[in-house]
């Protein structure tokens, strides 16, 4: 159990977290309580709705839309579709964006790729195969400029997508790693009970 506590610790120690901490004590005793409820939920009853499986092959610059209630639905873009993870290809870096659309047959694009809902993630193909993202059919141009990186628990620095190290902390910058078939619903979930949309 000690090794499980220390681990914790290890883990909750990166600037990411602590700023997390930071924001959670600053919101109100009612916003904390449903996040101590979510915390506590199984899976199942925050998972994102299956829109539709499709068999696609997901490029940089494709539009998406992930729907985590009924009736609500986020842009994501592909912003790199050419990463390995653990000498494993097929993941991508998504962002879910803020700007919402108003169904999986929405054709108008998103104002920004930077204005972000959850931090920038990297995923597998399985979230478009379970039907959990539904490519739109539409793709744009990513700027080449996008500042993003990822934060390396294990090494206690900032990273590309690649595992490169970067000289800087990014403006963009989520933890380092695939996500799991829960990750991004429950950041999802969490945002929107800590932005007070649900």
């Amino acid at each position: 159990m000690q090794e499980i506590k220390d681990f914790n610790e290890y883990y909750n120690n990166n600037p990411l977290a602590q700023r997390e901490e930071e924001r959670f004590n600053l919101l109100d005793d009612e916003k904390k309580e449903k996040l101590k409820i979510l915390e506590e939920l199984d899976l199942k009853e925050y998972q994102l709705k299956v829109i539709k499986r499709k068999r696609v092959k997901p490029q940089k610059g494709d539009l998406f839309v992930v729907s985590p209630k009924e009736n609500m639905y986020f842009w994501g873009v592909i912003i790199n579709s050419d990463v390995k993870v653990c000498e494993e290809d097929g993941f991508m870096v998504v962002f879910i964006l803020k700007d919402r659309a108003e169904s999986p047959a929405d054709t108008s694009i998103p104002n920004s790729v930077t204005n972000l809902l959850i931090e920038p993630a990297i995923v597998g193909k399985w979230y478009w195969n379970k039907g959990y993202f539904y490519n739109v059919g539409i793709s744009i141009e990513i700027p080449d400029n996008v500042d993003y990186g990822f934060y390396s628990v294990g090494r206690r620095k900032y990273v590309d997508e690649y595992g490169n190290t970067m000289k800087k902390e990014p403006e963009l910058v989520g933890i380092y790693g695939a996500c799991t078939n829960q990750g991004i619903a429950y950041e999802i979930n969490y945002e929107l009970i800590a932005s007070g949309l649900i």
